[in-house]
């Protein structure tokens, strides 16, 4: 049965002041609609509406002959014409990207769009539609191994009922029952359910895709109601979340339940726990409160955690070895700022106080689906990183020892470098799928173009290049490179330039590898190397030259990365002196080619060229980084090689903070 629609595109705690921003009339409206129109992705089999454009809009008809009034509701009202034969049509404005409900109101009467398909939602079964997004490949159904979403029903002594949850096991869980998992408690938000993740979140979807690109480890995700006695929509607003009693439900019930039934690592280092909303919320609580039960925290639009909060729990620093902390760029502002704080600045802190915290802002979204679903895509490769294989010739593992030679080249930017700045144009970042002669696959990766590009002039590119265990995405979504780009263009400190993100990972496997490649092999390195490099010569650079207005020239052409990439990037920068003049390594990662050791070329095999022809070779890496002493081999070499050469140590770890910081620098010292 639908209940009571409210005028809102999602859901959360936020969504209290759902009735902001009504539409209530056609005038309202834009009245430029581009008509190219296509059914949407989450209509019923055959049929024709509802719609979307290419600009996000949704259209919707019904056939209502009677009907003295028709409105679409969806994140606002909006009125629907009636044609001579008894069909009502409407059209919304854009709409973020992702998932959005709605349905319609007929005649006052709230009812479901016959041509859609029906979602638990907001308290109520709803109509669903996707807005394609620009990233969506991410929670795509793929040609790849998929783990089980397992819908589980059992009798919970504390709250005295039978129970609900959805339980992700990987793809490869019944094939080994001697392997035991790591797991994630994964809760939803006000006035959603236990099937939100799975179904709006596209948790497993998620998980599969990463899996299969070598970018998380394996675990278990648990999706129990955080209500208290079932349905959370029955239980008559903010009720149903007794915190209290559910943290019971879940030390008492849900766990025990899981660790007899699954076959789970069943100890803290090995047990997480993320929420999105008032389940962000449900989930801060119970965390701190059993840090013996936890060490790894993610909460998505849901609060943050501060320095106050860690001082007023014993072992945080000891116990608690990962603090995530995302939001929608949209949903950021003062209104957060009473839920513990200012959730970047309370990151920072934690950051500084040697805590391993991640802050990630979903670009151009809200307090919605899209937002939970990018936090959880950047969460998840974050979580039981122990029990990654280390990569051979150093790790995090390794003490950190610095010289005279160890000390910054640079004062840190200023504050905001990399904030979205509204004053300023802003460039657009696109997907872009490029046939890969060398892989004989068609790949995807992400172009960056400054604000006002033209066909009419030329522009420099950057290459950047990701790290390990991650993606394209990591670069614009949560360095925010892009924001250093159109600010710095902004301000008059550089000129536009294209950047472009590949995928590193060409993920060719190899058979029978050599004996002693064995764990460099292991530690998912052969996919960064040669394979990517004649990828990225023949096929990247070829197709970004013959289609977009840029320089052909090497001193127009950078290539940069961070950890595997900036490794990627010197291997294959000093190797390519002819195709980029300007090299940028940043916190270099251990596949970076020893000097004749692990690789069969060395890291500069012409250090005459070097000499002579880089413009800016750049070398940086933070000082509370445990891969430095890869950064430091290189710098001695250079060193003792005669190349000249930037050699930066800030004060930063292997994060975010350090990347953009050399980004920030970097860009400014090429292409002049």
């Amino acid at each position: 049965m639908l209940k009571r629609m409210f005028v809102v595109a999602q859901i959360g705690i936020l969504s209290l002041s759902f009735l902001i921003g009504l539409n209530a009339s056609a005038q309202e409206k834009s009245t430029s609609v581009l008509e190219d129109f296509k059914p949407a992705s989450t209509n019923q089999l055959g049929s024709e509406y509802p719609q979307i454009n290419s600009e996000g809009r949704v259209r919707v008809r019904i056939k209502a002959p009677e009907a003295k009034s028709v409105l679409m509701n969806i994140n606002g009202l909006y009125p629907m014409a009636k044609d001579s034969l008894g069909f009502w049509t409407g059209t919304s404005e854009p709409l973020d990207e992702g998932n959005h409900y709605y349905g319609l109101v007929i005649d006052g009467a709230e009812v479901p769009d016959p041509g859609s398909t029906l979602i638990f939602g907001s308290g109520a079964w709803r109509n669903s539609i996707e807005i394609p997004a620009v990233d969506q490949d991410f929670y795509a159904l793929k040609n790849v191994p998929h783990g089980q979403l397992r819908e589980i029903l059992y009798y919970g002594n504390t709250s005295q009922a039978i129970r609900h949850c959805f339980v992700y096991t990987p793809p490869d869980y019944d094939k080994d029952v001697t392997k035991r998992y790591p797991v994630l408690y994964l809760q939803h938000g006000y006035r959603e359910g236990e099937s939100g993740w799975g179904d709006q979140g596209h948790a497993g979807l998620i998980m599969d895709n990463l899996l299969a690109e070598g970018k998380a480890n394996p675990f278990i995700i648990v999706m129990e109601n955080g209500g208290t006695s079932g349905d959370l929509s029955k239980q008559g607003g903010l009720g149903g979340f007794d915190w209290g009693k559910f943290e019971h439900i879940l030390l008492e019930d849900v766990i025990p339940y899981i660790d007899t039934n699954f076959r789970t690592i069943a100890d803290q280092s090995h047990r997480a726990m993320a929420g999105l909303s008032m389940g962000g919320m449900q989930t801060k609580r119970i965390t701190l409160a059993n840090l013996d039960k936890f060490s790894h925290i993610g909460l998505f639009s849901g609060g943050s955690i501060s320095m106050d909060d860690v001082d007023k729990t014993p072992g945080f620093k000891d116990k608690v070895k990962l603090v995530f902390v995302g939001y929608g760029s949209r949903e950021l502002g003062e209104n957060h700022r009473g839920f513990g704080g200012d959730p970047k600045a309370n990151t920072d802190s934690l950051k500084q106080a040697g805590i391993n915290s991640v802050f990630y802002v979903s670009p151009n979204t809200a307090h919605e689906w899209q937002s939970w679903r990018r936090s959880l895509h950047e969460f998840a490769p974050l979580l039981f990183r122990d029990d990654a294989p280390r990569a051979r010739g150093g790790g995090f593992g390794e003490p950190i020892e610095l010289s005279t030679d160890d000390k910054p080249a640079f004062d840190d930017p200023p504050a905001g470098f990399r904030d979205k700045r509204e004053n300023v144009a802003h460039g657009t970042i696109a997907t872009v799928q490029y046939d890969s002669k060398t892989l004989s696959t068609p790949r995807e990766m992400l172009i960056y173009t400054p604000p006002g590009y033209s066909p009419d002039r030329k522009y420099p590119v950057i290459y950047l290049l990701h790290g390990l265990n991650s993606g394209a995405g990591q670069w614009p979504y949560w360095v925010h490179a892009e924001n250093v780009i159109d600010n710095l263009v902004a301000d008059g400190k550089i000129e536009p330039v294209i950047m472009v993100f590949p995928n590193c990972n060409a993920n060719i496997t190899v058979e029978n590898p050599k004996p002693d490649e064995q764990e460099e092999r292991k530690g998912g390195f052969e996919g960064y190397a040669l394979p990517f490099e004649n990828d990225l010569l023949k096929d990247i650079i070829p197709y970004i030259e013959s289609h977009y207005s840029v320089y052909t020239d090497r001193e127009h052409r950078a290539l940069a990365g961070l950890s595997m990439g900036g490794g990627q990037s010197l291997n294959i920068g000093l190797s390519h002196i002819n195709t980029f003049a300007y090299v940028g390594g940043f916190s270099s990662a251990p596949n970076t080619n020893e000097f004749g050791g692990l690789s069969d070329t060395k890291l500069l095999p012409d250090p005459e060229a070097a000499r002579e022809q880089l413009k800016v070779l750049w070398l940086a890496c933070g000082n509370k980084d445990g891969l430095i002493r890869v950064s430091q081999r290189v710098h001695q070499h250079l060193k003792e090689q005669g190349v000249p050469h930037v050699w930066h140590v800030d004060g930063n770890a292997h994060d975010d903070t350090e990347w953009a910081n050399n980004l920030y620098f970097f860009v400014q010292h090429i292409f002049r």
